[in-house]
């Protein structure tokens, strides 16, 4: 019989796991949707502003929030990629279910001109910079 389970790596001669072993561990953290940063983020610096892109592939748009409170953005998402329909005699099963969120310091960015737009599963947060003080305050930012 075939396997159809993702190759992860050498396995061990024999089929007994190794409780106390990090190979045992591994994959488990290696592979969660969520090891490491929740998601990428990219920012690059475009002179007059930053330009944040966020890598959430799989995410529903209106499962993505854009939050700035204080000098904080946070950047959350909730997924839920269940599958919905009948289930069948499958071998091999990967869905992401849960919640993250990274969050960033505004310093220098004016947060009353802070844009997004949500496209091929890339989030692109226009930040600009500032050269004043800036008003502390909390709100959401709509995505396009």
């Amino acid at each position: 019989m075939y396997n159809m389970v993702p190759f992860r790596g050498h396995r061990r001669d024999n089929n007994l796991p190794q409780l106390f072993d990090d190979s045992f561990f591994a994959p488990f953290f290696r592979d969660s949707f969520f090891s490491g940063n929740a998601f990428r983020v990219d920012v690059k610096d475009k002179g007059d502003h930053y330009l944040m892109e966020a890598e959430l592939p799989g995410v529903p748009q209106d499962k993505i929030e854009l939050k700035v409170e204080g000098d904080v953005l946070t950047i959350a998402a909730n997924m839920d990629s269940e599958r919905k329909e009948e289930k069948e005699n499958y071998v091999f099963n990967e869905r992401r279910v849960g919640h993250m969120q990274r969050s960033f310091s505004l310093d220098g960015i004016d947060d009353a001109k802070i844009s997004a737009a949500y496209k091929d599963g890339v989030l692109s947060v226009n930040l600009p910079k500032i050269n004043g003080e800036q008003v502390e305050k909390a709100r959401n930012i709509p995505i396009e």
